[in-house]
């Protein structure tokens, strides 16, 4: 193994245009240097990229469809991505066309990736990348449930999708609501004739129990996470360098004071990454919430628990499918662009939330294969909250280089963030830097 390896690390990427023609910009080239400087670069491909070879999902589809045209495969690698993770909520829009068809300009590109296949073997499958600091792995999962693969039996075929983390609820009541529920249940004609023990309601695999308190669980569906954690210590011994990508959704209910409910991950998702490192991996990285969460040094091995948005084009696909009209109520003639204005418009804020559009990408770098020291670079993605977004539309998402007071509030929000796991970030040369 050489001495010296470096890792670049961005979250989540919705992106569905090109963004590298925007290098002759320098606070945009600034950061290609960063990823193109790196031994090993990284980013949560968070939309399928494809000319529209597959049907779109449909029902259980709640949010707006991803897709990019295939020119933008060879941009991520124009900007310096060698890998990405695949296992997320678009990954599947338009089923296992749009998959194979993003599977197939990836590697057209050149782009290492995990977590989509052709059934959950595939999906579950590391992906190994050769380089010339040693052989480096990625696992891809999410806790997303729908698109998911399925395994393939000797006599029926595997199911097409990504890899599952699926977490399993259960929810404790309290006497009180304990007797509340069963009324409700009782009512409605869906109180079983054995309740004692708990029941589900108001379907299957949602468990309510009566408890000493009320409070919502979850854990790991026990076969994701034995395959899961197989998967990490297989590639423990056949790689160089483990990384693990988890992408979701969840938060906690009830955050610290001083903390949004989107900055704190489950309880489950804290032990999951720890077992994660347990079983052999170097790197997770995970993303979803779509802002900053905190970073952990568990065993000398860092848990970036959401990087943010590192590009977010969510209103650039030029397409949409019927299903989408038909749930914000608009009828066939609506357009594409009319049906993104109507989803903007008031009470709507997700677009003027200023944690959607801050937030850092990471440098890692190693001695030995120990790490040395974490910089974090702060980045905005280009837009102004006093606009609406129509106003903006085909600039804001792409990340540019933050600098002054804007890189200064991003690293303190970071600074807060990383307090939750007593990591401490140092902020120097407009950059956090986190030493070990």
């Amino acid at each position: 193994m050489a001495k010296e390896t470096s890792f670049f690390l961005a979250g989540d990427a919705f992106q569905a245009r090109c963004i590298h023609q925007y290098k002759d910009q320098d606070d945009v080239q600034a950061i290609f240097d960063h990823i193109q400087g790196a031994d090993v670069a990284f980013m949560n491909l968070e939309i399928a990229i494809h000319a529209f070879e597959g049907y779109p999902i449909g029902d259980g589809k709640y949010d707006a469809y991803g897709q990019a045209d295939p020119e933008v495969a060879a941009d991520v690698a124009k900007q310096g991505f060698s890998i990405v993770s695949r296992a997320n909520n678009h990954a599947m829009d338009y089923t296992e066309g749009g998959m194979i068809a993003t599977t197939q300009y990836l590697e057209a590109a050149g782009l290492y990736h995990a977590g989509a296949g052709m059934n959950l073997a595939e999906a579950r499958e590391p992906a190994y990348m050769e380089t010339p600091k040693g052989i480096v792995s990625l696992i891809s999962a999410t806790t997303w449930e729908l698109g998911l693969a399925g395994h393939a039996r000797k006599d029926v075929m595997g199911r097409p999708g990504v890899n599952p983390l699926r977490m399993v609820p259960k929810y404790h009541l309290d006497q009180e609501d304990w007797e509340s529920l069963k009324k409700v249940a009782d009512k409605l004609g869906l109180l079983p004739s054995e309740y004692e023990n708990g029941y589900n309601f108001p379907f299957r695999g949602h468990k309510f129990v009566p408890s000493d308190k009320t409070m919502r669980e979850y854990t790991p569906h026990p076969v994701d996470l034995a395959e899961n954690l197989q998967a990490v210590r297989d590639a423990k011994q056949i790689s160089d360098w483990v990384m693990f990508s988890l992408h979701g959704h969840y938060e906690e209910v009830h955050p610290p004071v001083g903390y949004r409910e989107k900055e704190i991950p489950l309880k489950a998702v804290v032990d999951f990454a720890h077992q994660v490192i347990d079983a052999g991996a170097d790197i997770y990285v995970g993303h979803g919430p779509h802002i900053l969460r905190g970073i952990e040094i568990y065993k000398n091995k860092p848990i970036f628990y959401s990087l943010g948005n590192y590009i977010f084009q969510s209103t650039l696909a030029r397409r949409q499918p019927a299903d989408l009209y038909e749930l914000w109520g608009l009828d066939g003639e609506t357009t594409t662009v009319e049906l993104y204005m109507t989803r903007e418009k008031p009470p709507s804020k997700f677009f003027q939330d200023p944690a959607y559009w801050e937030s850092v990408v990471a440098e890692l770098d190693y001695e030995e294969k120990q790490l040395k020291e974490i910089r974090l670079i702060p980045i905005h993605l280009d837009m102004d909250p006093e606009k609406p977004l129509h106003e903006q539309r085909t600039t804001a998402g792409v990340p540019h280089r933050a600098y002054g007071d804007q890189a200064k509030s991003i690293i303190t929000n970071m600074q807060r963030l990383c307090k939750l796991y007593d990591t401490k970030i140092e902020y120097k040369d407009e950059v956090g830097v986190i030493r070990l």
